[in-house]
């Protein structure tokens, strides 16, 4: 990397610009401010800098269509786009994506939140330039289509930084409820001798409740989107399990929900089955789609996903065990499982319901290395090695699920 980094800050806003210039400035970087995504092209085909960071409101060319334009240019293309925004809906997150962004931070931000973004791609712009072109993915969001041409592990980053920024503000957002859950305390026990007195006061609480309830839907919102957008990662890689994580999904809520298990806990399921191969990322598409019996070699490749799924995920801070779920899922009760071989309470229960649905919604699909075998097939597995392989109670809901109570999987 060259000694002097050049950042291009594309902002409307002379206050906010100036701003990121001395935050950057400070802290080594050689700065240039343009005013829209118009003059911005002109000074990039002039001078190509090391990295852009774009607001997305703007006349002119606004962020998503200066880093579509970036990203089509064969001599631009490998400039780092960071997209700086007080916009915070998953369409935008889609849009981001589709785009080709790198990264995606709101405001307001933390200057070292913002600085560690900027070192962590700058630390990871060789290793994407050295990594296999992608022809990308179509999907559809909210009924509109998008094309996504940047590289899996791109696409990873981008999210990851968003469900991350996600996470921060939705603790900002914690604190501050907590703090107007104390003073809503203190204030009803000084109502008995200043009730004129705090009328105003208890309406403005109601204001500031209203407002955080409006702020965490949206945030709610936001991370909703974006986790269901990671989860179309494994889809990217293998094309013949589409829509697998989200029927596994339905599965494993359904079982949690008969096990009588508490609505957080559920929560935290639902997201671990969303998420739950993202770790094929890190397997060769040639054996991912690959017809017939796979060799002995190509599996235990394969096994790897569970961990690699394990290290994306233990760096978001979730208020459930994801990861561990996650890594856990191919675990079996009597330790015939991998990656660890673990067995019996060693299992979490997340896992242990997990490995159930994954095994009947698996065993009843299509896979580019066998037929479906059908549902009864699926049964049939479950019942043999009840007590065995498989969790008894999660196995008796199962079979009560999709037995007497008529369960199917809805179209994803």
């Amino acid at each position: 990397m060259k000694e002097t980094i050049e950042i291009l800050i594309v902002e409307d806003s002379p206050t906010q610009a100036l701003r990121l210039k001395r935050i950057l400035k400070e802290h080594g970087y050689e700065v240039q401010i343009t005013p829209n995504g118009k003059e911005a092209l002109d000074v990039i085909s002039h001078h190509k800098p090391d990295l852009i960071i774009s607001d997305i409101v703007m006349p002119e060319l606004d962020g998503f269509e200066l880093c579509q334009g970036i990203k089509k240019n064969e001599k631009w293309k490998q400039i780092p786009v960071i997209l700086l925004t007080s916009l915070t809906d998953s369409k935008n997150v889609i849009k981001g994506l589709a785009c080709g962004a790198d990264n995606f931070i709101t405001k307001p931000y933390e200057p070292k939140y913002l600085l560690s973004r900027i070192e962590n791609i700058l630390n990871n712009l060789k290793l994407r330039q050295t990594t296999k072109s992608s022809e990308g993915v179509e999907i559809i969001f909210e009924g509109q289509h998008y094309r996504m041409a940047a590289e899996p592990q791109q696409i990873l980053d981008f999210l990851l930084s968003t469900y991350e920024t996600a996470l921060h503000q939705n603790r900002e957002l914690s604190k501050t409820k907590e703090e107007l859950k104390r003073l809503n305390e203190l204030l009803e026990e000084m109502v008995d001798q200043r009730t004129a007195a705090l009328t105003a006061e208890v309406e403005e609480r109601k204001k500031a409740q209203a407002e955080l309830q409006q702020s965490l839907g949206r945030l709610q919102k936001t991370m909703e989107g974006t986790i269901y957008t990671i989860s179309f990662m494994s889809e990217i890689r293998d094309p013949y399990t589409a829509g697998h994580e989200r029927r596994v999904c339905q599965l494993a809520c359904a079982i949690a929900r008969e096990l009588g298990l508490p609505k957080e806990q559920i929560e935290g399921i639902r997201v671990a089955s969303l998420l739950h191969d993202i770790g094929k990322i890190s397997v060769p598409i040639e054996i991912l789609a690959r017809p017939g019996q796979l060799r002995d070699f190509e599996i235990n490749i394969i096994r790897i996903h569970a961990h690699e799924g394990f290290d994306i995920l233990k760096k978001i801070e979730f208020p459930w065990p994801v990861a561990q779920t996650v890594l856990q899922h191919h675990e079996r009760m009597d330790g015939s499982g991998y990656p660890k071989g673990l067995s019996g309470s060693e299992i979490i229960l997340e896992a242990r319901i997990l490995a159930v649905a994954d095994v009947v919604e698996a065993m009843s699909s299509h896979r580019p290395y066998r037929p479906g075998l059908g549902i009864e097939k699926a049964l049939e597995e479950i019942r043999r090695n009840r007590g065995v392989q498989y969790d008894a109670q999660v196995v008796d809901a199962c079979l009560l699920l999709l037995g007497e109570k008529g369960f199917v999987f809805e179209s994803v």
